[in-house]
């Protein structure tokens, strides 16, 4: 037992020094390629004080407008199809979760003789605690849409861009695509 936790902290220790060899490489910077126009559309922006996230709208017909364009243009569907099927993060996901589990649970059924059950519950108990605390606390939520949103007339008065997330959904109808955006009003000092 003593020789497996030693050669296991050892292989832990060289894989975090091959993180640190290549730190001081620097990324490549991306060169972002040209668009294409494809399709001529209309937009509509419209604000909304009650929305909580920015939508963008867009008619069936318009939808099956960029398709057609998007085969009648040729473009490269890979990148898409790369972004939204990325198998080998997915693969080494599922490799490094099925051994985690594997080493957690032989360690768990081999440490079974020496421990007790009030060692292995207390240890179960407090991995629920971690679990439903951060259920609770929703780790990685951020603030609601609209402040993203909110600084938006400042900056484009200022010519600067703004970003912030976007639901993007399908509507019936052959209309104008429409932008929702959540912007609340603040009162001046001095209104109510």
């Amino acid at each position: 037992m003593k020789r497996t936790l030693i050669l296991s902290a050892a292989i832990c220790a060289l894989l975090t020094a091959a993180v640190f060899a290549f730190g001081d490489i620097a990324r490549p910077k991306p060169t972002p390629a040209p668009g294409k126009t494809v399709l001529y559309t209309g937009l509509t922006i419209l604000p909304d004080a009650k929305a909580t996230e920015a939508r963008l709208q867009i008619s069936r017909e318009t939808l099956k407008s960029i398709q057609a364009a998007l085969a009648n243009s040729g473009a490269d569907e890979s990148m898409t199809q790369r972004v939204m099927h990325s198998s080998t993060r997915t693969i080494m996901a599922g490799v490094f979760m099925f051994l985690a589990v594997s080493f957690g649970g032989v360690w768990l059924a081999r440490s079974g003789q020496r421990r007790s059950h009030k060692t292995i519950a207390a240890a179960l108990l407090i991995a629920f605690v971690f679990g439903t605390a951060t259920v609770i606390v929703r780790a990685n939520a951020g603030p609601p849409g609209y402040v993203r949103w909110a600084s938006l007339s400042q900056a484009l008065k200022d010519g600067k861009a703004t970003d912030g997330g976007l639901d993007i959904e399908i509507v019936p109808g052959d209309e104008y695509m429409r932008l929702i955006i959540p912007i609340r009003k603040t009162p001046k000092p001095g209104e109510e």
